[in-house]
């Protein structure tokens, strides 16, 4: 039986924290809409991640990024929206995802970056041992939304040299951690997105530990979060970075994102999204430049700063023969 034919290892899905229960290998489609092929939009050599991923003028290749389809959140802000909430890409099979991954690798990516993957981590799981079997020998991200469960990742361990997750929302202060947050639920589609991704990030750096950078300065082990600093706190970036600093040691490696910027949802019904007037609005200098000034009085020793310009630079379209057009 070949790998596309054999059913998924969690016959139940729970691969995310919504766990649904989907018979996905039956036929049946995940709340994610995922079914039992992988949901494929595009793979390229990306340079416009962190530069121990993308690389720079001494290491050329990129990025090797493949966006899967169907992401199990419902951020009303999101970037990829075209891909992650709209029906569009096409599904493959396991066979073609190791190709891709092997096409990836004979191009000069310096790297494979999977973005969004959590729907499929069963079937990316037998694409990577054929991969390597035949010859894959790149470094692998997994990029991630940050709602994974410890099913998926117990599935990544061993296969996974990089954890590279966001941690998108912090709880509110003093709050419970088992009551779901009325302000996930509504920008992320998940009420218990920080609990889950609190677990998720813990388990991430038990894998791999901190980020390892080889001579020419890109990562070939380990773990780095990003966070997106949002308009008015609403990421609560104010409680998420001295948590990091507690939890990971000052040397964690962080992408303190500045490239919010009104899209998907709030900016096609942002009559929707009147109790949060800062979505409709780029971030600011000063809003930026006070998540610096945290990350430094955290201790947080390693994070990477952005440009403002990155709201606009940074912006994707899936349905250009380009997707970014920096």
């Amino acid at each position: 039986m070949s790998d596309a034919a054999k059913p998924s290892p969690d016959e139940h899905c729970r691969l995310c924290g919504h766990t649904c229960l989907a018979r996905r290998s039956a036929g049946d489609r995940g709340r994610c809409g995922a079914g039992s092929l992988v949901g494929f939009s595009a793979s390229l050599q990306h340079y416009g991640e962190e530069p121990p991923f993308s690389g720079g003028e001494d290491t050329p290749g990129g990025s090797g990024t493949i966006f899967f389809t169907r992401c199990v959140l419902r951020c009303v802000f999101c970037q990829n929206w075209q891909i992650s909430q709209a029906a569009s890409g096409t599904d493959i099979t396991v066979e073609q995802l190791a190709e891709t991954m092997l096409e990836l690798q004979a191009k000069g990516a310096l790297n494979i970056n999977l973005v969004s993957p959590t729907p499929y981590v069963a079937q990316i799981a037998m694409a990577l041992n054929r991969a390597k079997n035949e010859g894959l020998t790149l470094p692998i991200i997994y990029n991630t939304g940050g709602y994974d469960s410890l099913t998926a990742l117990s599935l990544m361990d061993g296969l996974v040299d990089i954890y590279l997750p966001d941690a998108k929302m912090a709880p509110p202060a003093a709050s419970d951690p088992d009551e779901p947050d009325s302000q996930s639920a509504r920008l992320l589609g998940a009420g218990d997105y920080p609990k889950i991704n609190r677990i998720a990030l813990k388990e991430m750096y038990r894998q791999v530990g901190p980020l390892r950078l080889d001579s020419r300065g890109l990562a070939y082990k380990g773990f780095l979060v990003r966070h997106l600093v949002l308009p008015d706190n609403l990421a609560r970036t104010s409680e998420m970075l001295p948590w990091l600093s507690d939890t990971f040691g000052s040397t964690v490696h962080l992408s303190l994102m500045a490239q919010y910027h009104p899209t998907h949802l709030v900016k096609s019904q942002p009559e929707e999204f009147r109790a949060y007037p800062g979505l409709s609005r780029p971030l600011s200098i000063r809003e930026y430049e006070d998540a610096i000034d945290l990350a430094l009085d955290s201790g947080l020793e390693n994070t990477f700063i952005q440009d403002l310009e990155s709201a606009v630079n940074y912006l994707p379209d899936f349905n250009r023969p380009k997707v970014f057009s920096h």
